[in-house]
């Protein structure tokens, strides 16, 4: 019967998971582009994804009503992600390319990663994310 109990007390307390380790990411958005409209999107990835739009770990879309803005995505679980913003002009989820897969709308990296004949690779926009700090990223819009 104290087995028994035991063991109950024992599989209750491994049912109850611990919290996830979490930090904040704030993204210090400049180079906005008023004029254009639409929304800033930010999102970090994880490495398989990068920097694939619509396949972000987390992500956040504002309304675009000033050319600095802040958004912060917050309870991100520790570890290393790129992070991409870009200004999405026409709300439609997507980054706008040309025909040779160039952005044709705003976009900026973390660590100023810059693109060359295709994104930046992973390690160039990587942050690292903490727990309970908030990493603060400087995206400039190009």
């Amino acid at each position: 019967m104290v087995k028994s109990i035991v063991s109950i007390v024992a599989l209750l307390l491994l049912s109850f998971s611990l919290p996830a380790q979490t930090g904040n990411v704030l993204f210090k958005v400049s180079g906005i582009q008023t004029e254009l409209g639409g929304f800033i999107s930010a999102g970090i990835f994880t490495k398989n994804n990068f920097p694939k739009v619509g396949k972000q770990f987390k992500g956040k879309d504002i309304v675009v009503t000033k050319s600095e803005m802040e958004v912060l995505l917050e309870e991100v679980p520790s570890g290393t992600y790129g992070a991409v913003v870009f200004q999405d002009e026409n709300d439609n989820k997507k980054l706008e390319t040309n025909f040779v897969g160039f952005p044709k709308e705003p976009i900026g990296f973390a660590n100023d990663a810059r693109i060359k004949l295709g994104p930046p690779d992973f390690e160039d926009a990587a942050i690292t994310v903490t727990e309970g700090a908030t990493v603060i990223v400087n995206i400039q819009l190009r």
